[in-house]
């Protein structure tokens, strides 16, 4: 995959999918599915997945929540290092017999509230290692509400943690810029630009790791914007661009970082354009941030794919039509709270297995918003552009989960088959 964003966006178009009629996905597509979620899984724990990663039906992420259970007469309060659409590990040195059955009561610190599940401890690690000690246990007897909740997390914690390796929202830019490169001096246009780097168009990338100087020619800043960057990805051309590859910034001055930040700012509030030949009235910022939508009837929990003050593109498996007016309700990336917005249906995309970068969803244009629900549209775009996407997809219970006790940081030894 090109990025651990478009990685993201194909799973979550099949695993929805998957979720709603697992029936309905065709072999091919479960091939894809279960590709897929080992390429994520070895992203998010850091290490090759064993050939028993195939037989499991879940997808797991590493969390850190609090749990509570009864064990006879003692009540216990240990935390969870691995969360999985179908169990869980708990982490303690003293687990509870295979066979077990119990009832857990998961904390949601930030939220204010826990929820109870069932389930069946069905491994067990008791091995020396005090620090990987715990046991696996399968969910049982999961009702709508509870499974609503469980996807929820491992949806907030799989994008909180698979996209902080990205520090800084993006935006479309098409500008001049020229590099000093080991075998010579190019001139080339970028395709997007962020506070912390950006990516440009070219069927010949430099190898990466190597350090490049750059000067940037930026609207409204005179002089250019001069910095040392590092190759960091190339991108190999697909149906949804050109073949390019992405810098990050090494060294750039607190005038060119100044610079920088007044064009973004320029491009949301739209006093700047794109640069190039495309010229867009709203300038899009790159950045998944979490939202509700809701259509007649219908809500549905989702993330965004880009973002600016005309509208939104929605991930969803299940688009309305196109016409149809919608509330969208965003969270703010740093105080959490929602806004919002009225808007209608302009464009349905079709998720396409041939293409795997292409997700299926629906943009939306912003309708009647007030100017104290425009500036407040505003606001929220700059908060994402200055801050990172961590912040910008943070779960509601993030902020206030609690740590692994001491000596617990190490990732328990993860369970045999499907447990999770």
């Amino acid at each position: 995959m090109d990025s651990y964003g478009s990685l993201l966006e194909a799973f979550e178009a099949l695993n929805q999918h998957k979720r709603q009629d697992p029936a309905s996905l065709s072999g091919e597509e479960k091939t894809r599915w279960k590709s897929l979620r080992r390429e994520i899984e070895q992203a998010l724990f850091a290490a090759p997945q064993g050939s028993e990663a195939d037989t499991r039906e879940f997808l797991r992420v590493p969390v850190s929540l609090s749990v509570r259970y009864w064990t006879h007469n003692e009540l216990r309060d240990r935390y969870i290092p691995v969360l999985g659409e179908g169990g869980l590990f708990v982490a303690t040195v003293d687990p509870l017999p295979v066979g077990t059955r119990l009832d857990l009561e998961i904390g949601l610190a930030q939220r204010g509230f826990s929820f109870s599940v069932r389930g069946e401890v069905v491994w067990v690690n008791s091995g020396d290692d005090p620090a990987r000690r715990g046991m696996g246990i399968r969910f049982a007897d999961l009702t709508w509400e509870q499974k609503r909740l469980i996807y929820g997390l491992v949806d907030d914690n799989l994008r909180q943690r698979l996209l902080e390796r990205r520090r800084f929202a993006r935006i479309d830019a098409r500008l001049q810029v020229q590099f000093v490169l080991a075998r010579g001096f190019f001139e080339l246009s970028t395709q997007d630009l962020s506070l912390g780097g950006l990516r440009v168009e070219s069927d010949d990338p430099p190898p990466l790791g190597e350090k490049i100087r750059l000067v940037l020619h930026v609207p409204g800043s005179q002089p250019a914007v001069r910095a040392v960057a590092e190759v960091v990805r190339h991108i190999p051309a697909s149906a949804s661009g050109p073949a390019g590859f992405g810098v990050r910034f090494v060294d750039l001055s607190g005038e060119g970082r100044e610079a920088l930040q007044r064009y973004l700012q320029g491009r949301i509030a739209g006093e700047q354009d794109a640069g190039g030949p495309e010229r867009r009235r709203h300038a899009r910022l790159e950045c998944q941030v979490k939202l509700r939508f809701q259509a007649q009837s219908s809500f549905t929990t989702t993330f965004s794919r880009d973002l600016s003050s005309g509208g939104v593109f929605i991930q969803t498996a299940d688009p309305p039509p196109v016409g149809q007016p919608v509330e969208v309700s965003l969270v703010h990336p740093v105080t959490l709270q929602w806004l919002k917005l009225s808007g209608r249906v302009v464009r349905v995309v079709e998720p396409d297995p041939a293409q795997p970068g292409r997700v299926g969803g629906v943009g939306v244009a912003f309708e009647n918003l007030t100017p104290a629900v425009r500036e407040a549209l505003l606001s929220f775009l700059r908060e994402c552009l200055l801050h990172t996407d961590e912040l910008s997809s943070l779960p509601d219970e993030a902020a206030a989960e609690p740590k692994a006790p001491d000596g617990g940081g190490a990732a328990p030894d993860l369970p045999p088959g499907d447990v999770l």
